[in-house]
């Protein structure tokens, strides 16, 4: 029997190993948008002495005063303990899992927790799921509109795919239904996140380069200082229509 083997530059992984869990719990808690991405760094890196507000800031891309003000008020609804552990994860054996990668991907904290609830309500063998906008809105505690613009968001990056759907009442008339949302591995969205950096490494390169020729430039060919006798009085002198006037 032929064996099957891995192709090179595509390491065997188990995805089970590079995803961290979340309780399911914490969606009773009503966490506003950032809570909930500072909430889940938390269970992807547990507390350890090395794990400081300016740790947390550099792993969700925020600013350390955001991150204090936001730990704080997860202390306050009692989901951590000071010294950062998820008290909620302890007590609740149900949970959902988030890959690592996420974090790398800088997304929007709406956007994020629309795509922590979509994984949470997805169909495990089809990684599908249709929820409304509005159901999406109601979960998450975002307006209509906000769900819309993350689920474009989530869109982009590549990590969703979206398919429209309709259906036919009793009596026969066609209606738009629910989209359905397709769950695509997170190794095709590094990809993207990563040829979209690659582009804009490419793009600040080639804007210094002509910024280095344009002061070379200005160096080599210095541009004369304007003299005085060319510039023009904008401003009419008043003494004129007066003099005119007498002299009638």
């Amino acid at each position: 029997m032929r064996r099957r083997t891995t192709p090179i530059g595509w390491p065997g992984r188990d995805p089970r190993r590079y995803r961290f869990a979340v309780p399911n719990a914490v969606w009773k808690c009503k966490l506003k948008p950032v809570e909930f991405v500072i909430f889940s760094y938390l269970c992807y890196r547990p507390s350890t002495k090395t794990l400081t507000p300016d740790v947390i800031s550099a792993g969700v891309h925020l600013t350390t005063g955001t991150v204090k003000k936001y730990l704080a008020a997860l202390v306050a609804k009692e989901l951590i303990g000071e010294d950062g552990t998820s008290i909620l994860k302890c007590k609740d054996k149900n949970f959902f899992t988030l890959p690592n990668e996420v974090f790398l991907l800088r997304l929007p904290p709406s956007a994020f927790m629309v795509y922590a609830y979509l994984l949470l309500i997805e169909d495990r063998r089809t990684h599908t799921c249709h929820p409304s906008y509005n159901t999406i809105a109601t979960a998450t505690g975002l307006a209509k509109n906000t769900a819309m613009k993350s689920i474009n968001t989530l869109l982009e990056v590549g990590l969703i795919a979206v398919e429209s759907s309709s259906y036919f009442d009793k009596r026969g008339m066609k209606w738009k239904g629910n989209n359905l949302y397709t769950i695509l591995p997170m190794r095709a969205a590094m990809d993207t996140f990563y040829q979209r950096q690659l582009h804009q490494l490419e793009l600040d390169v080639e804007h210094r380069r002509v910024l280095r020729q344009q002061a070379e430039y200005d160096r080599r060919h210095p541009r004369a200082a304007p003299c005085a006798t060319d510039t023009v009085q904008t401003t009419p002198d008043p003494a004129q229509p007066c003099s005119k006037l007498c002299a009638r």
